[in-house]
């Protein structure tokens, strides 16, 4: 009786076409523009007890999409934060222009 044949497994590699090479899609595109600096008002009454803030920031998702980053509440508290997005550059820096001149019409500095 004879033996087995011994299946050498480098060989056998070198015989089978190469697999394919999944493609990654293409990552979203930088913005081309710089962020604008974040901005930070403040609204203080001491006769009514208010010690209130808002920021305004400029935020990038990973799918590309552009973000107005609002975070408000008492100063020296967490406060609370929500992000809008949007399709585009400008339509998020004309929602945070909006914003911010309508909290300084409401007495933000």
């Amino acid at each position: 009786m004879s033996e087995p044949e011994q299946l050498d497994l480098l060989d056998w590699l070198a015989t089978q076409p190469p697999l394919p090479v999944p493609t990654l899609p293409e990552p979203a595109p930088v913005l081309a523009t710089p962020d604008p600096a974040p901005l930070h008002l403040t609204r203080v009454d001491p006769s009514c007890n208010m010690r209130r803030f808002y920021s305004l920031a400029l935020s990038t998702s990973l799918f590309g999409e552009c973000g107005v980053v609002r975070h408000w509440g008492r100063i020296d508290n967490q406060g609370q934060r929500r992000t809008d997005w949007h399709d585009s550059l400008q339509a998020a820096l004309d929602e945070l222009a909006r914003m911010a001149r309508t909290k300084r019409r409401r007495g933000y500095r």
